[in-house]
């Protein structure tokens, strides 16, 4: 018998009811516990998010660590997290798939004045704006993984100029004009009217979103963020927003979850909120995936998309 410690940071269990099924129907002889029950720290596989700092290092039987979703931050925040246990995170095209379908909705709904024309429908002002000249726009997407390859070939097919960004060097095609590094970094940033970050949350990326960043995009650029909230120094795009420098921005990440009722980022219009629900985890689609690296390292070989512990992704 398998014994899979699952963790979802929800209180209520059925996604755990939803995995157990998945995965059954694939594996046969397992059972989900919950990671807090004491028969826990038996567990072969930890199938988690967020789990609570140190927990994991309880698991002495533990082989493998897979994250319920395409970050890893969560884990990689916990200093107690077992040094020899490999992490795989999953891709799942699904994923990618919403979420390609959350940025063009959130950019749309921005170049097409949908905050402008709720109000006006809200008073019953029947109102028309200039449409704006979009064809060939310049669209930056930072992050050219998995899922930051679909955006980018999914906007080029809607006619804007995409161009990416990722720390090495990328080739997606003659539709995707490329850069990689700092100056390829810069020179993005301050060509492209709309930004689109989707990069994995590291050392490298903490805090990249800054004040000198936002200041050096066009005027009237829009910010969209899918990534990790703690990419974004938050006091600075709020800053660039309410003095109209940033047309606004579409945010599905913040520093702090769930974002404070407290937070200034609530009364800022120009400002699109969303609950971290850009792309949610489907055990329908991704229980494939879990399955086979559960069956690889049970077997002792090696699952794709293990984790590089030093870059954190």
């Amino acid at each position: 018998m398998i014994t899979i410690a699952y963790h979802d940071g929800t209180p209520e269990n059925e996604k755990q009811i939803l995995w157990a099924e998945r995965l059954t129907a694939r594996l046969k002889h397992i059972r989900l516990v919950p990671l807090s029950a004491p028969h826990a720290e038996n567990a072969d596989i930890a199938l988690v998010w967020r789990p609570p700092a140190g927990r994991l290092r309880q698991l002495n039987q533990l082989r493998l660590i897979v994250s319920l979703g395409q970050g890893v931050d969560h884990l990689f925040s916990d200093p107690h997290l077992p040094d020899n246990v490999p992490v795989v995170r999953l891709v799942d095209p699904d994923m990618s798939h919403a979420l390609s379908h959350w940025v063009i909705l959130a950019l749309l709904d921005h170049l097409r004045d949908g905050p402008a024309y709720r109000l006006a429908a809200a008073e019953r002002r029947f109102d028309s704006l200039p449409q704006r000249q979009t064809a060939q726009m310049p669209v930056a997407v930072y992050g050219l993984g998995a899922i930051g390859r679909v955006i980018a070939h999914r906007l080029a097919a809607l006619g804007f100029a995409v161009q990416g960004w990722s720390r090495r060097p990328r080739d997606l095609g003659r539709s995707i004009h490329t850069y990689h590094g700092e100056q390829g970094f810069q020179n993005i940033v301050s060509s492209c009217r709309a930004h689109i970050c989707i990069l994995p949350l590291t050392a490298h990326t903490t805090n990249l979103f800054s004040a000198d960043v936002f200041a050096a995009m066009p005027a009237g650029s829009y910010f969209i963020n899918a990534g990790r909230g703690h990419q974004v120094e938050e006091d600075a795009l709020l800053n660039a927003v309410r003095t109209g420098h940033l047309a606004g921005a579409a945010l599905d990440v913040f520093v702090e979850e769930p974002l404070p009722d407290t937070h200034p980022f609530w009364k800022e219009t120009r400002i699109a909120i969303w609950p971290h629900v850009a792309a949610q985890t489907n055990p329908d689609t991704a229980a494939d995936q879990v399955a086979q690296a559960i069956s690889i390292v049970l077997a002792g070989g090696q699952p794709e998309h293990i984790v590089d512990k030093v870059r954190g992704y």
